[in-house]
């Protein structure tokens, strides 16, 4: 393993090694920085989201805090629409870095601004890859590699009624309720906008919500079992594909929102969904290869339910629950990666050997994350739950 190492730093250390590079938003702007330091980067910008920035080397890096706050979203539009049309203060702080305007650009995983000031994104997302995350339109994917799905039905948020939506809804529940799930023109990630319908009144209270801010609604049924991904990495060679992560999704009684709580890579799905949907994730990601040219990370999620895995959407980037990856093999700096591969660059190693690093480290390294919408709170009383054991 130690020559796939080494070969892999030096073909990063070749993209990243003596040039300044600007950090365009995203997530653990830290340890990317420290990444690139390793990398023998000169010198980088941060441009973050945040309100504040952490404690930092001043000789290793420059901190701008935007403070674009809100749901993913609302965070990636304000982004975007920042370094589009820079303030003044970022405009200078751009300048007084990188006055030659030769500074790679980083961007978020969601960013499909293709640059910064002149300065081309290395890893901005190709329209035709955002669009295959429309959570109303994916369907037509798994009917073309013929895999089974949950059968849904597709609604125009603006052009339909209440009553169309609530009858689909009455023929899909098959007993657990059902998933409205809207999408365009924002962004839903983190599952924003969907909804879980079990009753009438809940269902009207979800249609004013999503009809506001969606383009189309998708409903399907709820599906009983524990939601899963699986991540695939294109590679000019072929398609790595990871192990199963779940996504944690406490279920809520008294609300039709999901929580999506983060992810963990401690549950082992049965041995023949774990090879179904590692099976489906090579075939999506040769599709992806040969219809848009894809390049890099792509998440393939869904549920793993008695009947075996069903999928419900694919996400085109860099998903959330890499950070099990990363935290399973630290000495990889897995995102810069992603960033190479995107771009175009020779990584030094095919899909099979880094499919085979990294599967091995995260079984045998179980890590599990906390999701952005998760939030701290300060308890208002304290609540005392008697814990009965029903064996030793």
């Amino acid at each position: 393993m130690d020559h796939q190492f080494r070969a892999l730093s030096e073909r990063l250390r070749g993209l990243f090694g003596g040039r300044q590079v600007v950090l365009a938003g995203g997530t653990r702007l830290s340890r990317r920085v420290q990444e690139l330091h390793h990398l023998g980067a000169d010198r980088t910008l941060v441009i973050s989201t945040d309100d504040s920035a952490p404690l930092y080397d001043p000789q290793v890096a420059t901190w701008l805090t935007l403070g674009i706050s809100g749901l993913i979203a609302t965070e990636q539009m304000g982004l975007e629409e920042a370094l589009s049309s820079p303030a003044p203060e970022l405009a200078g702080a751009l300048r007084e870095f990188d006055p030659t305007g030769d500074a790679l650009v980083i961007g978020s995983h969601y960013m499909a601004l293709p640059e910064v000031g002149g300065r081309p994104v290395l890893n901005c997302r190709k329209r035709e890859w955002v669009a295959l995350e429309n959570k109303t339109t994916i369907d037509s994917l798994w009917r073309d590699l013929s895999v089974p799905h949950a059968p849904a039905a597709v609604f125009d948020a603006a052009g339909e009624s209440f009553s169309s939506l609530w009858e689909a809804s009455k023929l899909l529940d098959s007993g657990w309720g059902v998933v409205w799930s809207g999408d365009g023109p924002a962004i839903n990630g983190g599952a924003n906008f969907v909804r879980r319908v079990r009753t009438r009144s809940e269902a009207r209270r979800v249609f004013r919500h999503l009809a506001s801010k969606c383009d189309f609604i998708r409903v399907m049924p709820f599906l009983e079992g524990i939601p899963v991904s699986v991540h695939g990495i294109v590679f000019p060679d072929g398609t790595a594909v990871l192990r199963p992560i779940e996504m944690v999704v406490p279920r809520r009684t008294e609300s039709a929102r999901f929580l999506y709580a983060g992810c963990a890579s401690f549950y082992d799905p049965p041995a023949q969904i774990r090879d179904e949907m590692r099976n489906l994730a090579r075939r999506v990601g040769e599709q992806l290869r040969t219809t848009v040219g894809y390049r890099g990370t792509f998440t393939l999620d869904g549920v793993a339910t008695a009947d075996g895995f069903r999928p419900t959407e694919i996400n085109t980037r860099y998903g959330g629950a890499m950070t099990c990856f990363e935290d399973a093999l630290p000495q990889v700096p897995i995102a810069l990666v992603q960033v190479a591969l995107v771009a175009g660059h020779d990584i030094g190693i095919g899909s099979m050997e880094f499919e085979d690093m990294l599967v091995a480290a995260a079984d045998n390294n179980r890590i599990s994350t906390i999701g952005a919408n998760v939030k701290a709170v300060s308890p208002t009383h304290e609540v005392e739950r008697p814990i009965v054991w029903t064996e030793w």
